[in-house]
Parts: structure tokens; C-alpha cells; sequence
């Protein structure tokens, strides 16, 4: 195939950005070599008509199509791919730097700096504090902005030490930088916390003596994140004192408004992992905060990061909801959010996790239905859907059918080629527990003691929880 490097990254490109890129290779200012537009024109006809086209583009058939009176010349070819791929990344450059006009207004003011530009000057730096007037959220990139702005205002003035509020400006300089170190830093230290409470690591993020004690200072009250960010370390330092959580939910809500979409979003993910971490202590009255945070970030419509939900959040958030018991609620946030997921799984998703919630609502033939269009091709979701109706047909006491898909299923594991051996394993013993607990009698006390211990050393991929409540369904039937 032809340079893999230079495709991929065009891959990537919307059919926005491709329109703009040919614009770009137009102007002599960025691109004088025609060859690259030409280029440009053969590979952007082959990505609009699909990923199989752009496979078999090779060498020799773009070459033939740039110079087709000339001999194949490899390393020519090699050279033009690589001036491509530089100005495509050129490209994203400009394009990131053209939407953020900001950035762009603070480099400007600094090369305006002559004296005989003053009034151009004046006028960008008005436009600068407009701008972090309007700015949507306190944002460390909003802290480094405004130390950026009095940085530039202090190094002119710095010139003249005699200029008019000069100590003001140093000071204003002075503080937007601290505001954006000391948040940058707390949001390294809790990323440490959370991968802490994960994976074991001898390494810390270490912070200057003194550094916790310098945070309580009153001017950082003024400041949303470094107020959260704070909480959320104490919240995980001091896991046992629930209070701190309560007060990091109180924070949330009061500085929502001040944060921009992205910081809120991760605080409220950060807020998640501290629910998480009590469910797991098996606190199951999380599950309800768990999901009241859930809620909260679709109030602020803040779900979607460039345009798309995360596959994992979208799991994540229904089978949390499945556990506060909000059936009616997950079935609407499927309904309204599968339509973001990355096209390639949106389908199967969809049909699996509206299978799921007629799971937890035991309506067992809609969960057959559900699960007729899941398509198979995918491992993950083939292996979800059929788990899944094991366990219906368990509900449904459709023992005979239950027996033919369990077969069926291992002969399934054993040829898959793409499924782990560990996998498999754990599969296998999920489906032979399946198959005693069709069978063992609720008076057999030994068997069921043995089956129950078998089950609690099962892996937390298959559904344990469900395994013990049937266990504990069938020694029920003794006591009656």
C-alpha cells in the first residue's frame, strides 16, 4: 500500500477538513509544489469512496497517475508523501490555531508591541479582555491566558520601571500563574491517586514542602478548580470520612456554571471513581449517587467529548443505573444516546444494552428479541448476547434449550481464534456452574456449599452476583 503514514492521517480527516486542506494546497503562501495538490486530489477520492479503495491505492498506480510517461522513481514518490504528510499536519496546526482565537489574540499582542503600533495594540488587548469576559469557564488554559495577557502587559512595562501600575501588573502576572501551576499540579496528583487505586507503583508525584499548607491561602477561594480539586484529594486520602465527598458533590454544584465542559466532565468521572470505589466496598447505596452524578451530567449536557460518547462510559452509565434500579431512565438514555457511539459498534450497543434493561425488568421475550439483531461479528458483544440468553433461559426454566445453547456456546469458544485461553476458562466454568445449578436439588446441602464456593472464585467478568441470588433461590425453596 501506499505510504501508510500519509493515509492514515487523511483517514482521520471529516469531509469538512479535506475541503480545507485542498484550499490550503491551493495557496502558493503554504504549498508551491503542484504535484502535492494533484496527490492530494488522488488520495482524497479514493477515502471518499471507501477504506477498500484506499487499500489498493499502491505505489505504482499513484505514480502512473501523477507521471504517466515517466519511469517509476520510488524515492521521488517517498518525498512527495512525506511533503504531503508535513503539510497535512501544517494544516491542523492552523486549523487549531484559527479556532482558538484567544491564543491567537495573546500572540498577536506581543508582536504588536512597537511603539508606532500602539493603537493596533490597544485595540487587540481590548479584544483579549473581551474575550476572557466571555469565556465560558475558569479553566487552567483561562489561567494561563490571563497570565499570559499581564505577562506580556508586565515585560513592556518592565522597560520602564517608572510606568504607571507597574507593581499591579507584576502581581496580576504573578498570580494567574500560580492559579495555573497549582491546578495543573493537582490534577497530575489526583490522576496518581486514581492510577494508585488500581495499580501498585513504588513512584509518587511528589509536591514541595510546605505545598498543602500554601493551598488554604485565601486567594485561591477564587479559584473553582483548585476548590475541587483539593476535595477530590482529600475525598480519596480520607476515603473512610464520607463528609469530604458530600462537600466535593456541594462544590460541583456550586462552581458547575464557572467550569468549562471538559473540566466539569472529568471532575464529575472523578466523583464517579469515589462511588465506585464504596460500591465495591459493597456500599450499594452508591449506586444511587453513582447515578444521581450520572444525571446530573446529562442536566449539563456535558456527556459527549467532540461530538461522541466514549463506548465504555456509555456501558458504564446503564449498567450503573441497571443497579439504582432506573429502568425506565436507561432505556430513554439508550434510546437518546446510542446514536453518538462510534458508528462501527453503534447498532450492536444499542440492541445488547436494550436487551439488558429487559433483563433487569425480567421481561425475558423482549431480551430474546433484542438480541436476534445483534450481529456476532464483534467478540465482545457476541459473547455479552450469549451469556446473556443463558441466563434467560435459566429464568424461563427452558431447560432444553438452555442445554443446546450451552453446547453450542463452548463449541463456539473453542474455535474462536481471537478469544484468550484465560477467557475461554473462565467462560467454560461460567457454563458448566450454569449447567449444575439446572440441576442440583435445593436438599443436596453440599453440592449447593461447593457450588456457591466455586462461584466466588469466578472471575468479576462473569455475572456473580446473579449466580449467588439463584443459589440463594433455590435453598429458599427448602425452607418453604
Amino acid at each position: 500500500m501506499f505510504s501508510d503514514k500519509l493515509l492514515s492521517l487523511l483517514q482521520t480527516f471529516t469531509k469538512y477538513e479535506l475541503n480545507r486542506f485542498r484550499k490550503f494546497l491551493q495557496s502558493p503562501y503554504f504549498n508551491d509544489q503542484e504535484d502535492l495538490a494533484r496527490l492530494f486530489e488522488l488520495i482524497n477520492e479514493a477515502i471518499r469512496k471507501g477504506d477498500e479503495t484506499v487499500i489498493a491505492l499502491s505505489k505504482e498506480a499513484v505514480w502512473s497517475a501523477l507521471y504517466p510517461r515517466k519511469p517509476f522513481d520510488h524515492g521521488h514518490l517517498r518525498r512527495l508523501a512525506s511533503d504531503l504528510t508535513l503539510l497535512a499536519q501544517r494544516f491542523l496546526v492552523e486549523e487549531a490555531r484559527q479556532n482558538d482565537p484567544l491564543a491567537e489574540a495573546l500572540e498577536l499582542q506581543k508582536v504588536l508591541e512597537k511603539p508606532e503600533l500602539q493603537k493596533h495594540l490597544s485595540g487587540v488587548e481590548r479584544q483579549i479582555e473581551k474575550m476572557l469576559e466571555q469565556s465560558k469557564g475558569k479553566s487552567t488554559d483561562f489561567y494561563f491566558a490571563q497570565f499570559r495577557q499581564h505577562w506580556n502587559i508586565f515585560n513592556r512595562a518592565s522597560r520602564s520601571v517608572a510606568t504607571a501600575g507597574y507593581t499591579d501588573k507584576l502581581i496580576q502576572a504573578d498570580f494567574f500563574l500560580e492559579c495555573y501551576y497549582l491546578a495543573q499540579k493537582l490534577k497530575l496528583y489526583i490522576s496518581w491517586l486514581l492510577y494508585r487505586g488500581f495499580r501498585v507503583t513504588e513512584r509518587e508525584v511528589p509536591v514541595i514542602p510546605g505545598f498543602w499548607q500554601y493551598l488554604e491561602d485565601e486567594r485561591f477561594n477564587t479559584v473553582p478548580l483548585i476548590l475541587i480539586y483539593r476535595k477530590v484529594i482529600v475525598s480519596f486520602t480520607e476515603s473512610e470520612n464520607e463528609d469530604h465527598f458530600q462537600e466535593l458533590l456541594l462544590l460541583l454544584q456550586q462552581h458547575a456554571q464557572e467550569l468549562i465542559h471538559a473540566d466539569l466532565r472529568e471532575c464529575y468521572h472523578i466523583a464517579q471513581n469515589y462511588c465506585a470505589l464504596k460500591i465495591n466496598q459493597g456500599k450499594t447505596e452508591y449506586y444511587y449517587k453513582y447515578f444521581h452524578l450520572i444525571r446530573s451530567m446529562v442536566d449539563h449536557e456535558i456527556l459527549l467529548e467532540n461530538g461522541q460518547l466514549p463506548e465504555s462510559v456509555f456501558k458504564n452509565f446503564i449498567t450503573v443505573s441497571l443497579g439504582a434500579g432506573e429502568y425506565a431512565w436507561t432505556e430513554q438514555f439508550i434510546q437518546q444516546y446510542a446514536g453518538f457511539l462510534p458508528p462501527r459498534i453503534r447498532d450492536n450497543a444499542k440492541m445488547f444494552n436494550l436487551a439488558y434493561v429487559s433483563f433487569y425488568r425480567k421481561d425475558y421475550n423482549k431480551v430474546i428479541e433484542y438480541l436476534r439483531d445483534v450481529e456476532y461479528s464483534d467478540v465482545v458483544y457476541a459473547l455479552g448476547a450469549k451469556s446473556m440468553l443463558v441466563r434467560t433461559y435459566y429464568e424461563q426454566s427452558e431447560l432444553l434449550a438452555l442445554d443446546s445453547l450451552i453446547d453450542s456456546f463452548k463449541i463456539y469458544l473453542r474455535r474462536n481464534k481471537v478469544i484468550s485461553k484465560n477467557l475461554k476458562r473462565e467462560y467454560n466454568n461460567y457454563l458448566n456452574i450454569i449447567k449444575k445449578l439446572a440441576n442440583i436439588t435445593a436438599s443436596d446441602k453440599k453440592a449447593i456449599a461447593d457450588l456457591r464456593q466455586r462461584v466466588m472464585q469466578t472471575s468479576y467478568n462473569m455475572p456473580k452476583n446473579w449466580l449467588l441470588r439463584k443459589i440463594a433461590e433455590i435453598e429458599g425453596t427448602t425452607e418453604k
